[in-house]
């Protein structure tokens, strides 16, 4: 046989496992990172504002959406064109088509993907008892107006809370 024809035979020694860990290691590493890097960039954690404390007084909360259905409240939300932007409009009624009494109310606009573009919105009262906003020209895409309000009932006030997508094309 040829010396050219004989081969040594692999022999595996403590520099070949410790380069195979480091492959193997830093592959992981690297596809952890990428996954990593996709998740916290299409979302940015935590939607909600103080949920803790959401979470402590969600009786609270309950009881409030079981007087909303009994007193039959609703709330029409939806944006009309203007020349300067878009006017988004709330009309908060009771089970008769009337407006309802409200003592206070905020709204605010929310990116329904990212939590970077919300905006609070300062709503003024119309002569019809409805509440508008003029706002600049929002990015398309689907975003959603959350509305709180409270309503006198009884001795007390009643917190009055609606949502409703919009999708600007």
């Amino acid at each position: 046989m040829p010396a050219a024809m004989s081969r040594k035979p692999f022999r595996l020694t403590g520099w070949h496992v410790f380069m195979l860990m480091c492959i193997f290691f830093g592959f992981m590493f690297i596809v952890n990172g990428i996954f990593l890097w996709a998740a916290l960039s299409s979302f940015p954690g935590e939607d909600e504002h103080k949920s803790y404390l959401q979470g402590l007084h969600y009786n609270n909360a309950i009881s409030a959406r079981r007087i909303q259905e009994e007193q039959g409240w609703s709330a029409q939300i939806g944006l009309t064109p203007t020349d300067s932007g878009d006017r988004l409009v709330i009309r908060l009624l009771d089970r008769a088509g009337a407006p309802l009494n409200v003592t206070d109310i905020d709204a605010q606009l929310r990116r329904t993907v990212t939590g970077a573009a919300d905006q609070p919105i300062t709503l003024q009262r119309g002569a019809e008892g409805d509440y508008f906003a003029d706002v600049s020209l929002l990015e398309k895409g689907v975003w959603e107006a959350r509305v709180h309000a409270n309503v006198p009932y009884g001795t007390e006030a009643v917190e009055f809370s609606a949502s409703k997508k919009l999708i600007i094309p």
